[in-house]
């Protein structure tokens, strides 16, 4: 199951007197007896520093700061203008001197996709988010997932050619069907269908009801079609029987049914197998297999013609939904 963001509702803001730029901060307040204390140290998001020369970003008004303590300086003009709800409501800031927001729901890691993915930035070289493993995964949705929160729909800036939309999609052979349903879950076709060949080997079948409600009805109906379609073009393919030869004295018509006989022999054992993904290397073992003792050199070539014509046209099938 994907992780979900642990609050929905609005998040605090907080501002902070000191706006002065540091690679360390400490947010400091006044305890009851009138003196301050340490409440945590700052830290600058590597990404999203104030120095925002040659990244081609607008200059930062605004401090975003998680829940763990770390600054992403971004500015409120994007935010205002690809949000449909202020950015939750949260902006524009009322005061001009005050310019920090503190997000008490978002961790630094999510936050960190969440601005990736509306600036359409890439990763630093010292970010590992896009290699592939589940955790990272997990942590890539939560921070997409929040974009509709604050009013950003993720389609509108995760799409083809952007780096949050490369990122994802280099997870597809480690977890197709968990990606598949993210696109479905946030109607991003075109992840959907970069997605799907790689949800070739699993039956859509096993899908469980969280799964298929997260993917959501049109795009689990367009999963099973594919492989139903599949399936039926390979069978197919596979019903159609090598073509007679002429007769010789050596093989005649009636000689001939052999290699029909054999021919369908292999197809009826290869049908329980065949699925979205069944691989072009089985079907010529099995159809050899059945038909090796094969002694009419006429009846070989008809066969491996046969056979080849179907391992082509099978091998540049549709594998997209």
């Amino acid at each position: 199951m994907f992780p979900q963001p642990t609050n929905t509702i609005q998040g605090n803001q907080c501002t902070l007197a000191d706006s002065r730029y540091s690679q360390t901060r400490k947010l400091e307040g006044a305890d009851p007896a009138g003196y301050k204390r340490e409440i945590a140290p700052m830290q600058i998001s590597q990404n999203f520093g104030p120095d925002v020369a040659g990244s081609g970003r607008p200059n930062p008004d605004i401090s975003l700061i998680s829940n763990d303590f770390v600054i992403f300086y971004a500015d409120q003009s994007t935010l205002l203008r690809l949000s449909n709800n202020n950015f939750k409501g949260l902006l524009p800031l009322p005061n001009r001197q005050h310019k920090e927001v503190f997000l008490q729901d978002l961790s630094s890691s999510e936050l960190e996709i969440f601005l990736q993915a509306i600036y359409n930035i890439p990763t630093t070289p010292a970010s590992t988010a896009c290699e592939g493993n589940m955790t990272k995964l997990h942590i890539l949705v939560r921070g997409v997932r929040w974009l509709p929160i604050f009013g950003i729909p993720a389609k509108s800036v995760i799409f083809p050619n952007t780096h949050a939309f490369n990122c994802i999609v280099s997870f597809a052979p480690l977890c197709p069907v968990e990606v598949y349903a993210f696109a479905g879950y946030h109607d991003m076709d075109d992840l959907a269908v970069a997605v799907s060949p790689h949800t070739l080997p699993f039956e859509p079948w096993n899908i469980d009801e969280e799964l298929a409600v997260r993917m959501g009805a049109k795009y689990l109906s367009r999963l099973v079609r594919l492989h139903l379609r599949r399936r039926s073009i390979l069978m197919n393919m596979l019903a159609i029987e090598p073509e007679l030869h002429s007769p010789t004295k050596a093989c005649g018509l009636g000689a001939q049914r052999e290699l029909k006989e054999k021919w369908y022999m292999a197809i009826a054992l290869l049908t329980p197998e065949i699925k979205a993904d069944t691989e072009t290397g089985h079907i010529r073992e099995l159809v050899m297999a059945q038909t090796n003792d094969l002694t009419c050199e006429e009846c070989i070539k008809a066969r491996d013609a046969r056979l080849n014509a179907i391992l082509t046209e099978w091998s540049i099938s549709v594998r997209s939904i």
